[in-house]
């Protein structure tokens, strides 16, 4: 046993050798590890464990240095070999070590943010060291100020006071903490870390309390009792053999548990490399997305393609003329041409509302397996319903549906075998309204929202050149009839002239040449036979009379006084009374409302209607009875002949025509309407509104 501790005590220096050496590479590799970026707590705390194991090992190796430095072994300045040097060595490692246990405990509790918690605990375990250190400065000072010991007895007592107030505290600390920490690595999968820290905690706890409660002999209580000789004496070993074992099994603990950074780092490559392969399917996945969103983008632009080719050539085909007959037939054959799920197309009119709707075009059914005429009845049907509904609608089966807006059409559900047709309306006009009924291929399933829209967009487009060439057509006719009014009315003005030049001529040329050859015989008889020149003035006289009073009935046709002296009231009634007279026709004149006078260009044009209204009936009506009714309302004048005659058919009489065309024109001059009704055996009434 003698010979065991004298072997120790003659290799103290190489003992002292290996304690540092436990040390300071365990501060060594913790100061390596902790540069790496990890989320465990323990990584944030490591720099001043690494402290601890750098200084604590110097201080190590310092003591070693003086052994050696005392035995001549080295050459070695004598300041740095100073006890003061040592002791602040000690003081400093172990400040470090509690500061890497306050700061692990606090991160270990704290669950504030990374940047908060990090300032916080670092303040919290500087503040707490400080406290600490303060502590032992001030035992430090009452010790000298109390006892007032030699230099090397106070030497010897503040190496225990800095292993009692800083070391034992600091290793506990440190213990402590590393067994809350490995708690952590156990949840997170990793016990063979857990195991190391907590083998590491334990021989910190053995090294800080059993290896430090042991200092160098002192006056001081309890080192004048527990000390380093004492511990010699009772275990045969020096106390640094066995604080350089519990070194070495600390360093041993801790740098294993360091593998666990080298897990993360593998863990991390290994969740990188996951990420980068996820990422590298993502693109992928998106690349292959997009091929498809642009193969699938390519193949609608295709479509718009075609369908806006399909509509400019449309717009072109009905632009390039205003012959109605002649745009449909063209407009349905590039329809049927040019739309693959077409099979025939039928367009369904009427050009006035009182007409019923007809067929006025088709195109395919050429084509069809077994050809045929159209099937107007159906499409008849449909178009009629298109137009009650003002939407499109598609008949299968013998069911008429209509087509809701923004929707397709299923084709798969209908009966194999049977025809199905789609109604699109035309027309935007109650006189002008039918419909395009168009024929669907037998092999197609289904019409997508785009093609309803297509051909509801044809179905516009048709509308509205329709409507183009309708009224183009009406235009025409207009003026064909304008023009035919024109020339009537020029014949018409001569007619009256030859008429007023006949009765100047027959009536009263040959008036006054009587009135001539009888003035120059009475002349002659004046003086030789008075009696027959008197009674020949006297006839001559009564012949000036009736030549006078056809005279002035010939005027009064042209322009009558009373029209300009009374009005049109006052003359109306005279040509009523006139009317009657000269035709033996009972006539009534009824006027509604107070009498006033209007613009004469009005009076004169409601006379002439009345006048050629009249004479109408005179030449044409066979009426027994006519009333002329004119009333005077607020804004307007109003104006109605009827007789009670033989009528006629106002669609197919073209004497009407040129009558009503007439009449039209002349109140269409002062803003107004007039409209003819009659029907055979009913009697005619003319209607006159005009604006005043």
């Amino acid at each position: 046993m003698q010979s065991l501790s004298s072997f120790f005590e003659n290799n103290l220096t190489l003992i002292y050798f290996f304690y540092g050496l436990a040390f300071f590479c365990m501060g060594l590799l913790v100061w390596l590890e902790s540069g790496r970026a990890s989320t465990f707590r323990l990584a944030q705390a490591m720099g001043p464990l690494a402290g601890f194991g750098l200084v604590h090992g110097l201080h190590e190796w310092f003591e070693m240095f003086q052994r050696l430095g005392a035995a001549g072994a080295a050459n070695i300045p004598a300041w740095l070999l100073l006890e003061e040097v040592r002791i602040a060595h000690l003081a400093l490692s172990f400040s470090l070590l509690v500061v890497f246990g306050i700061r692990l405990i606090h991160l270990s509790r704290e669950k504030a943010s990374r940047s908060e918690n990090s300032l916080s605990e670092k303040m919290f375990a500087y503040m707490a060291t400080g406290a600490l250190l303060g502590v032992w400065l001030i035992s430090l000072l009452l010790t000298y100020w109390v006892y007032q010991p030699a230099t090397e007895e106070f030497i010897s007592a503040v190496d225990a006071l800095t292993r009692y107030i800083l070391g034992i505290p600091g290793a506990v600390l440190a213990a402590w903490a590393i067994v809350l920490e490995q708690r952590t690595f156990r949840r997170l999968d990793m016990p063979d870390t857990g195991q190391d820290l907590q083998r590491a905690a334990l021989a910190l706890f053995i090294y800080g309390v059993f290896g430090q409660i042991f200092p160098r002999a002192s006056f001081l209580f309890p080192a004048n009792v527990i000390n380093a000789t004492v511990f010699g004496e009772l275990f045969a070993i020096p106390i640094q053999l066995f604080r350089a074992v519990m070194a070495a099994l600390v360093a041993i603990f801790i740098v294993r548990a360091l593998r666990a950074f080298e897990v993360e780092r593998q863990q991390n490559l290994a969740r990188a490399n996951e990420a980068r392969l996820a990422a590298q399917e993502e693109a992928l996945a998106i690349q292959a997305q997009s091929r498809r969103e642009t193969e699938k983008l390519n193949q609608e632009l295709q479509t718009a393609v075609h369908e806006l080719t399909l509509l400019f050539d449309l717009s072109r085909t009905l632009s390039a003329t205003l012959d109605r007959d002649a745009l449909l037939n063209r407009a349905v054959q590039q329809i049927c041409e040019r739309l693959p799920y077409i099979q025939t197309a039928l367009v369904i009119l009427r050009t006035r509302p009182d007409q019923p709707l007809r067929c006025f075009t088709h195109a395919g059914y050429e084509r069809l397996p077994e050809p045929g005429m159209p099937q107007c009845h159906i499409g008849q049907q449909l178009v009629t319903y298109t137009l009650q509904t003002g939407r499109s609608a598609l008949v299968a089966d013998g069911l008429i549906e209509p087509i809701l807006p923004g929707q397709g059409i299923m084709l798969h559900t209908i009966t194999p075998g049977s025809d199905c047709y789609v109604g699109i309306p035309l027309g935007e006009s109650e006189s002008l309204a039918g419909g395009l009924v168009l024929g669907i291929q037998p092999e197609m399933t289904v019409l997508n929202q785009r093609d309803v829209a297509l051909l509801e967009t044809v179905g516009s487009q048709l509308s509205i050149a329709i409507e183009n060439a309708t009224r183009y057509g009406e235009a025409q006719a207009r003026e064909t009839l304008r023009g035919e009014l024109l020339r009537q009315v020029v014949s018409a003005q001569e007619s009256e002239r030859q008429r007023i030049a006949r009765e100047l001529h027959d009536g009263t040329g040959q008036a006054l040449t009587a009135l001539g050859l009888g003035f120059a015989a009475a002349s002659e008889n004046v003086l030789h036979n008075p009696a027959l020149a008197a009674a020949q003035l006297t006839e001559l006289k009564t012949m000036s009379t009736q030549a006078l009073q056809e005279l002035r009935d010939l005027i009064v046709d042209l322009r009558p006084s009373l029209l300009d002296d009374l009005g049109l009231v006052p003359a109306l009634q005279s040509q009523v009374q006139s009317f009657a007279q000269r035709t033996g026709v009972q006539a009534d004149f009824v006027l509604n409302g107070r009498r006033q006078r209007v613009q004469p260009e009005i009076e004169t044009i409601v006379y002439r209607i009345a006048q050629e209204a009249l004479t109408n009936v005179t030449k044409h009506a066979q009426a027994s009875q006519v009333t002329v009714r004119i009333g005077f309302e607020e804004n307007e004048l109003c104006l109605e002949v009827r007789d009670n005659g033989r009528g006629f058919d106002t669609a197919n009489s073209h004497r009407q025509v040129w009558g009503l065309l007439g009449m039209q024109e002349r109140v269409a001059l002062v803003g107004g309407a007039c409209v003819v009704q009659s029907q055979p055996g009913q009697g005619t009434a003319v209607q006159v509104t005009i604006p005043i």
